[in-house]
């Protein structure tokens, strides 16, 4: 907010210039970005603007008012309202529903959204250019003068921070306001002449033939205030500000009034502002007020009442102020406090502060107007305990320094993306992934939900590397996603780890072959497999499988016992072309969660051999089958090995239909004996050998390879 200095001073009595004042609002909690130098179009008026950053719960500190009273409480000085007349405004008529006078007929159709509403009319108006005092102001403070009717609504508006607007009444059906629903579909001309087509969750102000403003945020067009107005409706009404946060939020359509209707305006200073610019019109536009007012009211805001400790206060502030100096700040903020016998303050929070709740917003208060300067540095006492990491977030950091360490560097994406990502990604229309948690307000047709993998962001950040020409693209991401749970407004979130490698591995291809420089399904299988194993989980398995991202035969999906927890592969060739790669990209995603459940934080200690190992090759001949993978063979030769059989690698896979037959492949593979308490002798090697064999053969119809 713009507050020119010279306007405030108006307010505050206080012999200070304006960087001390920004100095000590600044330090008081309403942040003074900086200070400039105004001068006016005309060149007749000068002045100095602190612009202020005003926080999202302080909607009292968007007026001069509001500002002034701030000030004064933290400079321990006084501070003043404008000279208000309420006798303008009659005796108001008071209406739970509905308010009428002669003039004027208020109905609220809505009162959860429009609580209070109060009207007064006046004719006889003569719309001129404002007093150069007034223009001025509202110059400095951001607001293009218009007329004296528009301009005395955004003035007092400025001044007590309670948003105004004027009817031409004569355009008015009846001079009847109704506050109500919209309809879906009906629609509304704004003064930007603009056409709005509003919702039923939407609040109109409307006459008996149709909508004349979108409540707290732009009136109509049809009813706008003209050179030729003489007559005039002032509102002045309180309004729910979540209400008015959808509908702006919906409409893209921000304005001086939404800004702090959003902010929560006092439900108690309508009518003194109504008193306000009625005042003011009646001084720069002549005319005569046609009263009483009339005040449709759906029930009165009585203040909130909170029990201050003054030894809470005292504790959680490091000070020692007594309950009277407690008492003293807050009533300089306007509150109203009594000291009880036992010491505590009861205290009557005004309702142009409904921010203030509990307690610890009274401590708070206390604090700013005593001044965070004047908190004394304590050393805390002993630490009963110390914060650590839970072993959740230890084999986080574990898996992160693991992808790290395979040479993945670490990306962060946003959490939302959109259905056509999914497109890309080659998802059929049922996929389970599509299930996605909708955003009820996204910030653009881009990120209109929430991300069910985190494999379209990452394809996404190397597209963006291609494009870039980075050659060698290595990434990773250990992030939540977010799949929506039936019957439950909360979604399931789990963490994830997603990687992708394509590209060379090295800087410079000088003398090096061609077919070493780029990754593969093992390359991206061995990353995976090293993660697991420094999460210390031991079941987990792979297997063969079809998914619409990779493609086929080259694929796998990840299981941790029975449960698949993810999937591995090369990125087929229409995932690549959608994402414009154009060298080969291997890819994985796994749920990180499940292996953090099964994880070990420490392994188990085993003793260096002390005796050398038996080397055995082994090669034999099985039917090429589906189901006689490395992995099974690998596990039959386990089953037979006994308790000196120390590992099991495949180093080789042969096929050749003339010399083995068709249909059927030879793996080979290398066995490790190992005995911890004495070297093994050939024989007993060569009689697990021969075990090893006789097993593979039964099982499953294995012949050994001469």
């Amino acid at each position: 907010m713009r507050v020119p200095y010279s306007w405030l001073m108006e307010y505050l009595q206080a012999d200070i210039g304006p960087a001390e004042l920004a100095r000590e609002l600044t330090m008081g909690g309403l942040e003074v970005e900086e200070i400039q130098d105004w001068t006016s179009e005309d060149g007749k008026a000068t002045d100095q603007v602190l612009v202020t950053s005003v926080t999202s719960n302080r909607g009292d500190l968007l007026s001069m008012v509001g500002v002034a009273r701030h000030a004064a409480a933290v400079l321990g000085a006084s501070w003043q309202m404008p000279q208000i007349d309420m006798g303008l405004l009659g005796e108001p008529v008071r209406g739970q529903t509905v308010a009428a006078t002669e003039q004027v007929r208020i109905e609220l159709a809505n009162p959860s959204g429009c609580p209070r509403y109060c009207g007064l009319m006046m004719d006889g108006v003569q719309v001129a250019d404002s007093p150069d005092w007034m223009a001025h102001r509202l110059d400095a403070a951001g607001m293009r003068p218009i007329a004296n009717l528009v301009d005395c609504t955004n003035y007092v508006m400025l001044e007590l921070g309670q948003p105004l607007h004027g009817f031409d009444y004569s355009l008015l059906q009846d001079g009847h306001i109704i506050v109500r629903s919209a309809t879906d579909g009906e629609q509304i001309l704004t003064l930007d002449q603009q056409w709005r087509t509003m919702t039923e969750s939407d609040l109109l102000i409307a006459d008996s033939a149709g909508p004349v403003a979108i409540a707290g945020v732009m009136g109509g067009a049809d009813t706008e205030m003209s050179w030729r107005t003489t007559k005039i409706l002032l509102e002045s009404a309180h309004f729910d500000p979540t209400s008015i946060r959808k509908t702006r939020l919906r409409l893209g359509l921000a304005s001086e009034a939404s800004h702090r209707f959003e902010r929560v305006v006092d439900p108690d200073g309508t009518l003194r502002a109504l008193a306000r610019v009625a005042g003011l019109l009646q001084e720069t536009a002549g005319g005569s007020i046609i009263g009483p007012a009339a005040d449709a009211c759906v029930a009165d805001v009585s203040p909130r009442t909170i029990v201050l400790r003054a030894e809470h206060c005292n504790r959680v502030l490091g000070t020692a102020l007594s309950a009277a100096q407690m008492q003293q700040y807050l009533e300089a903020l306007g509150f109203e406090t009594q000291i009880e016998a036992d010491g505590r303050l009861q205290v009557a929070v005004p309702t142009y502060r409904p921010d203030v709740e509990r307690e610890i917003d009274l401590v708070e208060e206390v604090a700013i107007v005593h001044g965070y300067q004047k908190i004394p540095t304590t050393v805390p006492g002993r630490l009963i305990q110390s914060g650590r990491l839970t072993p959740a977030q230890k084999f986080e950091r574990r898996a992160r320094a693991t992808l790290r360490a395979a040479g993945l560097n670490e990306t962060i994406s946003y959490s939302m993306v959109s259905q056509r990502d999914l497109d890309r990604m080659g998802y059929t229309a049922d996929a389970p992934e599509r299930d996605m948690l909708a955003l009820a307000n996204p910030g653009s047709d881009e990120q209109s939900h929430m991300r069910s993998r985190l494999l379209p962001s990452l394809l996404q950040a190397a597209e963006h590397n291609q494009h870039q020409r980075v050659e060698s693209v290595r990434l990773y991401e250990i992030a939540r996603v977010f799949m929506p749970v039936a019957n439950d407004k909360l979604p399931c979130e789990r963490l994830h780890a997603a990687g992708l490698m394509m590209g060379p591995y090295w800087s410079s291809s000088w003398n090096l072959p061609d077919e070493s420089r780029e990754p593969d399904f093992y390359t991206v299988k061995g990353t995976v497999e090293q993660l697991v194993g420094t999460l210390g989980v031991d079941d987990v398995s792979y297997r063969s499988s079809d998914h619409p991202t990779m493609h086929p035969g080259q694929c796998a999906e990840i299981l941790l016992g029975d449960r698949s927890i993810g999937i591995i592969g090369k990125l087929s060739s229409t995932v690549q072309a959608e994402y414009d790669l154009d060298r080969p990209a291997y890819a994985f995603e796994l749920d990180l969660d499940a292996l953090i459940e099964c994880a070990g934080l420490y392994s188990e200690y085993q003793r260096l051999p002390r005796f050398p190992a038996a080397l055995r090759d082994l090669a034999v001949v099985v039917d090429d089958t589906t189901e006689n993978t490395a992995e099974a063979l690998q596990q039959t030769v386990e089953e037979a090995g006994g308790e000196y059989l120390a590992e099991v690698t495949v180093f080789d896979v042969y096929a050749d239909a003339e010399r083995l037959g068709e249909g059927m492949k030879s793996v080979a593979l290398s066995l490790t004996f190992r005995r911890s308490e004495g070297t093994l002798t050939d024989e007993q090697v060569d009689q697990q050998v021969s075990a090893i064999v006789a097993h593979l053969e039964e099982k499953l119809g294995a012949q050994l390879r001469a």
